[in-house]
C-alpha cells in the first residue's frame, strides 16, 4: 500500500522509529483506513502483528482529512537485525502512541538516535 501523507506537517512524514520495550500486539489493515464503512471492516481488514520488546518499529504518519486524528503507517519492523517490510496503514493512532511512551512506556521515540547512527555509518562508509 502507498503512503499517502493527507494533512499532516512534513515533519511528520518523515520516518520515525520507535523501540517497543514490552510485548504489545500492533494492528495492521489491508485496506486504507478511510475506507472503513463498518464494523465488519475492522474484523476482515486488520491483522494482529506480535511486537517483542526490542523490535523497533519505523513509521511514518497521515491524516485522511483535515479533521481526522494522525494515524501510523508502518513501513517495516527491526527485529534481530531483520528488516521486516509491511507498507500498510494502521489503526494505532499518534496520539496512543504518545501516550503509550510517556504514560506506560511501551514505546520509546529511538529516532534522533537512529538518524545520528545513519550519519555515522555514511562516514565511516566513504
Amino acid at each position: 500500500m502507498e503512503y499517502i501523507p493527507g494533512e499532516i506537517h512534513e515533519s511528520f512524514q518523515k520516518i520515525h522509529f520507535l523501540e517497543v520495550n514490552h510485548d504489545f500486539v500492533w494492528t495492521n489493515c489491508d485496506k486504507r483506513y478511510s475506507e472503513f464503512i463498518d464494523s465488519s471492516d475492522w474484523d476482515d481488514h486488520t491483522k494482529p502483528i506480535e511486537l517483542n520488546p526490542d523490535d523497533i518499529l519505523c513509521i511514518r504518519f497521515f491524516k485522511y482529512s483535515q479533521t481526522s486524528y494522525a494515524y501510523c503507517y508502518l513501513e517495516k519492523i527491526i527485529r534481530d537485525d531483520v528488516e521486516i517490510e509491511f507498507f500498510t496503514e494502521t489503526l494505532i493512532s499518534r496520539e496512543f502512541l504518545e501516550a503509550n511512551s510517556k504514560i506506560t512506556g511501551v514505546f520509546t521515540d529511538i529516532t534522533t538516535v537512529m538518524e545520528r547512527d545513519k550519519k555515522i555509518n555514511q562516514i565511516i562508509n566513504q
